[in-house]
């Protein structure tokens, strides 16, 4: 009989420490305490915890307000009351330290002795909420520590919950200094020199199509050919040095084509000099040596020296020379600047999307109207001065 009773008596403490586990206490203003088993927390309409409601054994319900509250242990998670621009909110510890973290329905607050009770309010964009807090009070809150500074900063696009307390456990960690720190990016951007331009000679190779539909159906030409140009770099401080501008023309050298299909003579000889102006987003904390970028440029193409004719195969036909028309077109690149030592290089790949050049021949009797295709891609490098 005697395993059964110690059985019992094992069941009966365990029952009991657990029911006893699962209740929540409050502690009241004038030093008493009470437990209960079911505690349901009061929410206001911005869901701040303002009060807190209780179930007797008799199952009686009872409010209590937070001016008789000093703070509520529910199991192992303790809410203390703390007054903030003038109301009384039940706050939920969930770090606390030189600098403590606190939540209150959905909203979180940092405390420390310096700047006292804070909340840390989300960022609003366009009168909508994101996902992510305020880089700016944070950092005021841990402005005593470097480390806590540079991991502060280093997400200050997406400062999270789980960065949040990450950033607070580091600045709790931290041996504080008596004078403000700040971290080394802001450093490098206060000292950093003004908008500066920078010039560069480039070399690559365009990879383009061609298609003359209109003037012999399905006829078509895929080429190479070799480009040389230059750009204008308008390196700015905008966005942390990470928006730029440039003005870059490019010259792409003559490539001749023929074709005899559909009984039709084709001959061209096509060149451009692309003038564009763009504007570039870098991404510069990637390493030293890379820094890629994306970006898009607008302006025109200027093919006002090719050659392009068409005549029927047939003995007598009439040739017709097209004059071509330039074009304003759009395009979009990426890429990378390459820091070797004291030097520069631009590495960028560009997209042309396909655009329509009017071909027109004239004489004193006629007009005759055309057109064709161009789109490609092109590599290229450029020496940056």
């Amino acid at each position: 009989m005697k395993h059964p009773i110690i059985l019992l008596f094992i069941l009966s403490t365990t029952l009991f420490f657990a029911q006893n586990n699962n209740s929540t206490t409050i502690y009241f203003k004038d030093g008493s305490t009470k437990q209960f088993e079911k505690v349901k927390f009061e929410n206001n309409a911005e869901d701040y915890i303002i009060g807190v409601e209780v179930k007797n054994a008799d199952d009686n319900k009872t409010i209590y307000h937070l001016t008789d509250i000093v703070s509520v242990k529910e199991n192992t998670t303790k809410h203390v009351t703390k007054q903030y621009k003038k109301n009384l909110y039940l706050l939920e510890e969930v770090i606390v330290g030189s600098l403590s973290l606190y939540k209150s329905g959905a909203h979180y607050f940092l405390e420390n002795d310096e700047n006292g009770l804070r909340e840390i309010s989300k960022v609003i964009i366009d009168q909508t909420t994101l996902n992510r807090y305020d880089y700016a009070t944070l950092s005021v809150f841990v402005n005593k520590c470097k480390a806590a500074q540079e991991e502060a900063y280093n997400k200050n696009n997406s400062i999270s919950i789980s960065v949040l307390k990450s950033v607070v456990e580091t600045y709790n960690s931290c041996v504080l200094s008596d004078d403000t720190q700040f971290a080394e990016n802001i450093i490098t951007l206060a000292n950093a020199p003004s908008e500066f331009l920078e010039i560069g000679i480039n070399v690559g190779y365009g990879f383009l199509n061609t298609k003359f539909d209109d003037l012999s159906p399905g006829v078509s030409n895929q080429y190479g050919t070799p480009v040389i140009g230059a750009q204008v770099y308008f390196n700015t401080n905008m966005l942390e040095k990470r928006l730029g501008f440039l003005i870059s023309v490019d010259y792409s050298f003559p490539k001749e084509f023929n074709s005899n299909e559909n009984s039709i003579i084709l001959k061209s000889k096509l060149s451009y000099i692309n003038t564009m102006v763009g504007a570039r987003y870098t991404f510069n904390n990637i390493n030293k040596t890379f820094s890629p970028y994306f970006g898009f440029n607008g302006g025109f193409i200027f093919n006002s020296m090719s050659d392009v004719t068409a005549q029927e195969a047939v003995f007598g036909a009439q040739r017709i020379d097209f004059e071509s028309t330039n074009k304003l077109a759009l395009n979009l690149n990426v890429g990378t600047y390459i820091h070797l030592g004291n030097q520069k290089i631009d590495f960028n790949i560009m997209y042309q999307p396909e655009n329509e050049f009017e071909l027109v021949s004239t004489d004193n009797l006629s007009r005759i109207e055309s057109n064709y295709k161009m789109s490609g891609f092109q590599l290229k490098a450029t020496y940056v001065f």
